[in-house]
């Protein structure tokens, strides 16, 4: 097993050798949702995130934001799904071969999940969503306020997104 072997200086950050670091993450609750992969436009249906009761607190203020990031943990993947490294969108095979991180796939090393989503309504520990990709139980790791930091126009994206992927959100 190798090692992380970190250096600190002032401002920066050097790391030497082979990098084995383990990171454990603990949901902050979950999904109620009617999403399934073969049901319904996510941006559409109304999802539910519940945080575990004695997280309640860390939503207060949340209701000022209209909208969230939610990141949430795609615990259906299978692990042999999380070894794929390239692939076609979409599954097509007309589409080039791109890496995984060139996609927005669910198959991923680490299946981390990323929504913006529309805040619709908070009740306690519960927040109503709108446009959670989702399943019914996937845990949630982390919620972040959707704010103008995040808002970035003038984005570019491949040839073959734009041709095949023509309605965008706007």
């Amino acid at each position: 097993m190798a090692l992380l072997r970190v250096i600190i200086k002032r401002n920066s950050l050097t790391v030497c050798g082979d990098i084995d670091l383990e990171i454990r993450l603990r949901p902050i609750g979950f999904v109620r949702s009617k999403f399934t992969k073969d049901r319904g436009d996510a941006r559409k249906i109304i999802s539910e995130i519940v945080l575990f009761e004695e997280l309640g607190e860390a939503l207060t203020g949340i209701e000022g934001y209209s909208h969230l990031l939610v990141l949430f943990w795609m615990d259906k993947i299978r692990r042999g799904g999380r070894r794929i490294r390239e692939m076609h969108p979409w599954g097509k095979e007309e589409l080039p071969l791109v890496g995984v991180f060139a996609t927005r796939a669910p198959l991923r090393p680490n299946p981390i999940g990323l929504a913006p989503v529309e805040l619709v309504e908070r009740c306690d520990n519960i927040l109503r969503v709108r446009g959670l990709d989702a399943w019914d139980g996937t845990p949630v790791i982390d919620i972040k306020p959707y704010d103008h930091w995040d808002r970035i126009d003038g984005i570019r994206v491949p040839e073959w997104w734009t041709k095949t992927k023509p309605k965008i959100r706007k």
